[in-house]
């Protein structure tokens, strides 16, 4: 199945995903074909070579590509493996080395935890000495708020909330989830009645990126005139100032929702219950349009094994999760910090570093 609900599997084409699904699990499978055939073949398939002026100008001792799942890095291993350069990798998100076939092998690859180090060796045919374990380098700032956090009088100011007593952060899914605004009426609702108490408030963060945006206001129009809720329409990018926001919101929020996401780990950072919608809003979907598909991709198993996300099933299911956490947000403190320790590495505010002494140690090595 595909990850994406708004496009068919198998990059598009539901037909092919049998063929796919062969091919990954025959060859797929080879350490001779991942290490040696494959990006032999790569590189006689794809000849044009747009770095080669480049290595000729400079002629690097060591190549180092932050997002190896991808052009244009796979092209630089590439002539770096022409040439008999040694190489660095790392793949930008903890999702990609379970997602995606990587056509080129680096010497070196960097990884952000011990789960994506076993997917590192176990499917991607690296040897255990060709594996570093660094960390999330993003989560660095999560260990100085008194240093990066916006102060909460003024970031509750920016959006409205100054009065408010509980703050349900909803992060949207964008084209992973087509149902949110289900439960955001929903949850809106429950607000109105008074469910959590008279001064909460839905705060929700679309997937503001450019590609997306267009998509994503469409998707809440009808919502956006609600008194009980509130959007940051924050345009997302990798700035300092954006990842401050965007930290100091799940610093500021009781209670974080999200759809099996990278944001369960940044929530467990800051110590907040987490729920993670399992249910297809007001209607059910076919599986590869259903949010319960993301549930069986193997990095979200890695949260869900520590049971530090509470996965509602139903709207009941969900509101009673919800009234339990806003309650008593100590509700599976230790399995939060479990799920750091498991995912976070070290969490210590040192990734950064250790990925800089890592590409270090490999020049002229």
């Amino acid at each position: 199945f595909g990850a994406r609900a708004d496009i068919p599997p198998a990059g598009g084409n539901r037909h092919i995903a049998p063929v796919k699904a062969l091919i990954a699990a025959t060859f797929g499978r080879s350490k001779f074909v991942k290490t040696k055939f494959t990006p032999w073949l790569f590189q006689k398939i794809f000849r044009k070579r747009p770095y080669k002026d480049i290595f000729d100008k400079y002629s690097p001792d060591l190549v180092v590509t932050p997002n190896l799942a991808f052009f244009p890095d796979i092209e630089l291993v590439s002539e770096a493996k022409r040439r008999g350069i040694k190489t660095v990798g790392m793949v930008m998100n903890w999702d990609h080395l379970n997602k995606y076939y990587i056509p080129m092998h680096a010497d070196w690859i960097m990884v952000q935890n011990e789960p994506m180090r076993r997917e590192a060796v176990g499917w991607h045919c690296y040897e255990d000495n060709q594996v570093s374990v660094v960390g999330f380098p993003q989560f660095d700032i999560c260990a100085y708020p008194s240093k990066y956090l916006v102060p909460r009088d003024q970031f509750k100011k920016v959006f409205g909330l100054e009065e408010i007593d509980k703050i349900i952060l909803f992060i949207s899914g964008a084209a992973y989830s087509l149902d949110e605004p289900d439960v955001i009426r929903e949850i809106s609702k429950w607000i109105g009645e008074g469910k959590f108490g008279s001064k909460t408030k839905l705060f929700v963060r679309p997937y503001a990126i450019a590609r997306d945006i267009k998509r994503e206001r469409e998707k809440y129009k009808s919502l956006e005139n609600d008194s009980n809720i509130v959007f940051n329409w924050q345009k997302r990018s990798d700035s300092l100032e954006s990842k401050k926001n965007f930290i100091s919101m799940l610093a500021y929020a009781d209670v974080i929702i999200s759809i099996f996401s990278t944001t369960a780990i940044e929530a467990a950072i800051f110590d907040k219950p987490t729920i993670t919608i399992g249910f297809d809003g007001y209607k059910k979907r076919p599986y590869n349009q259903s949010i319960v598909r993301l549930e069986d991709m193997s990095h979200f198993r890695n949260v869900l094994e520590t049971g530090s996300v509470k996965v509602v099933r139903s709207f009941p299911h969900l509101k009673e999760t919800l009234s339990l956490y806003l309650e008593n947000p100590a509700i599976d403190m230790v399995a939060r910090k479990a799920l750091v320790a498991k995912m976070c590495y070290k969490n210590d505010g040192g990734a950064s570093k250790r990925i800089a002494d890592f590409i270090l140690s490999k020049i002229n090595a």
